[in-house]
């Protein structure tokens, strides 16, 4: 079978986040319309590895220096082991190019190095993604680094017009906004049940210290509710202490990362607290099984899915008072926001799989080196 290009995605870290799901879906999508399509990864979850398509080639990459761990986290020590198995085991092919999915500035020296073209795909607001967990000064160089860096690129896309917008008025790169792809699946409804409900990273970026400091302020008023949160990382822990020290360890269930889709069909409400985010996918798919949604309103995507409130309800960054009233007025006038997720469902082509995949097979093929 002759390809009409082939296609290197640069994901050192495959996990079970968000990312991941982008890169199931697109790997694909271009598997199948005729390229040839490979993923370097030095890591990867064993349900991506189960879901990833047969057609795919998987290039996991050697532990060239063994102690790199000594010196740098896992994510990093992951990146230069697949930046060095890139420039020693991968020869550039006719029509190839990098898509970039994490840990950018690696993929961009290759890309300079192997004299190919690089797509960067940016999955949260540069800035956001920067200023909660860094000091002034820290905040301010990492910004600059990956600025300086982003310029190098051929190509950008952002999954949000927030973050097209703020890369723009810092560099000239070709920069587009492609929204996430999803997959809407038919499904049977169910009579919902007194949940609320929270998924993704157990990870400070989606603070779910705060999601349970709302829970622990409305519990005493909704006593039949139950917070489920579903998801796995380093907080987790530290978070079922935390429910302990509220009291409210009974009334918190958490639950290893699996598919969520049948806990959306039966809560109440999803609720998404994080600090940032690029276009959370999770939303999309509460509102694909029309689960009500609240959501901070984060740098940059839930602003633009809920459509300034008109589809769901947001809440000012890390405020539990806030968040906490904003859950007791939804379930006290829930009428209002099933109306609101019901037009969220009919709005949901905007993020059509067909639709977007085709906007990044267009973007790409404006890069054609062969």
């Amino acid at each position: 079978m002759e390809y009409t290009k082939k296609i290197i995605f640069f994901i050192p870290n495959i996990e079970n986040g968000g990312i991941e799901k982008n890169l199931l879906i697109l790997t694909k999508y271009f598997a199948n319309n005729n390229y040839l399509v490979e993923v370097i990864y030095s890591k990867i979850s064993k349900k991506i590895l189960l879901q990833i398509d047969k057609k795919i080639n998987l290039k996991k990459s050697k532990n060239f220096i063994k102690l790199l761990n000594l010196f740098f986290s896992n994510r990093i020590a992951n990146s230069i082991n697949c930046f060095l198995y890139f420039i020693f085991k991968l020869k550039k092919q006719r029509g190839s190019i990098i898509v970039s999915m994490q840990d950018h500035p690696f993929a961009i020296i290759l890309s300079k190095i192997k004299n190919m073209n690089c797509i960067l795909r940016i999955a949260n607001h540069p800035e956001a993604s920067l200023k909660f967990f860094n000091k002034k000064i820290f905040f301010l160089v990492k910004l600059y680094i990956k600025i300086f860096f982003y310029q190098f690129s051929n190509g950008i896309i952002c999954n949000s017009k927030s973050s097209k917008k703020f890369l723009k008025k810092k560099i000239n790169n070709n920069i587009i906004s492609i929204y996430n792809p999803i997959i809407l699946k038919k499904f049977k409804k169910k009579n919902r049940q007194n949940f609320l409900l929270g998924v993704g990273r157990l990870e400070k970026q989606k603070n779910f210290y705060g999601l349970i400091k709302a829970f622990s302020i409305i519990s005493y008023k909704f006593p039949k509710f139950k917070l489920i949160i579903i998801g796995s990382g380093s907080q987790k822990i530290n978070l079922i202490k935390k429910t302990v020290e509220l009291g409210i360890k009974n009334k918190v269930i958490f639950k290893n990362f699996t598919s969520p889709n049948s806990y959306f069909l039966k809560s109440k409400i999803f609720i998404l607290n994080s600090f940032f985010e690029g276009m959370p996918n999770v939303i999309l798919e509460s509102l694909s099984y029309r689960c009500p949604v609240i959501s901070t309103d984060c740098e940059s995507g839930p602003r633009e899915i809920l459509k300034n409130e008109k589809f769901g309800y947001l809440v000012p960054v890390n405020n539990s008072r806030l968040l906490a009233e904003k859950i007791e007025f939804a379930l006290k006038n829930y009428e209002i926001i099933k109306k609101k997720t019901s037009r969220a469902f009919l709005n949901l082509k905007e993020f059509s799989y067909q639709e977007q995949c085709h906007k990044y097979e267009k973007f790409i093929n404006l890069y054609d080196n062969s």
